[in-house]
């Protein structure tokens, strides 16, 4: 197979070689032969890089490399790293948000990561302003049931994963596969914040196999997780059950 070097040295011997047949009909036969020879080269090559899917042809017959085509981009919540099916890892870090205990703030969860570059700052303490928590296991008990360990009081990391295969992803919630031609990143439990408590969390699919950030298993409390489970009071029950705790996977497409 050729190097994208070889490649280039290719077109520009035809392309030189084209230039000097439009200035007459006087090429030998053995420089015609080298033209035709570059050619059958670079269709041989055009096909080793389709088939390698290096480049993919498109409608228009057009070639378009691969590494332009973007793949979709998730965070793993639980976990360091990406699944092992064709996933890259973009970063990872901790995962973090608002207290618990304050009303203010964002609810959305963030993946910190864990090589932070400053901009300007200024250190000074100031109650001016949002604040960003470590996020705590809180649930031991259940998690010992359904996780197969109790992590209560443990942080929880973080993955960024781009997959290299698919273009969208897409979390469900009370599933543990996907829908037609979906395939699955990861499963896991929907957590949340305490219903009670003060500060509002958004949903998140933490995997079924959750991993702790060594050395933050102290009780300092933060920003809290909780399984999520169903309530039938207006939910349709049966399909759903009462009390039951609601599993999650994330799917590309």
């Amino acid at each position: 197979m050729f190097s994208s070097g070889e490649l280039c040295v290719l077109v520009f011997l035809t392309c030189v070689a084209l230039a000097v047949t439009q200035e007459g009909d006087r090429l030998s036969s053995s420089v015609r032969s080298l033209i035709n020879t570059i050619r059958t080269n670079i269709d041989n090559l055009e096909k080793e890089l389709e088939t390698e899917g290096l480049i993919c042809k498109d409608n228009d017959h057009t070639k378009t490399p691969v590494n332009t085509i973007t793949g979709a981009v998730y965070t793993r919540w639980g976990r360091t790293s990406c699944p092992e099916n064709g996933t890259e890892l973009v970063y990872n870090g901790f995962t973090a948000n608002s207290h618990y205990t304050h009303g203010g703030g964002a609810p959305n969860f963030l993946c910190l990561p864990m090589e932070p570059v400053w901009a300007d700052f200024d250190d000074t303490l100031s109650d001016n302003g949002g604040f960003l928590y470590g996020t705590e296991y809180e649930d031991g008990s259940r998690a010992s049931r359904l996780v197969g360990e109790n992590n209560a009081n443990q942080n929880a990391p973080c993955a960024v994963c781009q997959s290299m295969r698919h273009r969208n992803f897409l979390m469900i919630p009370g599933r543990t596969s996907c829908f037609g031609t979906w395939s699955r990143e990861y499963t896991g439990y929907l957590m949340a914040g305490h219903y009670k408590h003060a500060a509002s969390h958004e949903f998140i699919c933490v995997d079924a196999k959750p991993e702790t950030v060594i050395g933050q298993a102290t009780n300092t409390n933060g920003a809290l997780l909780y399984f999520v489970e169903i309530r039938c009071d207006s939910l349709p029950c049966p399909p759903y059950v009462n009390g039951r705790e609601i599993p999650c996977v994330v799917c590309t497409n």
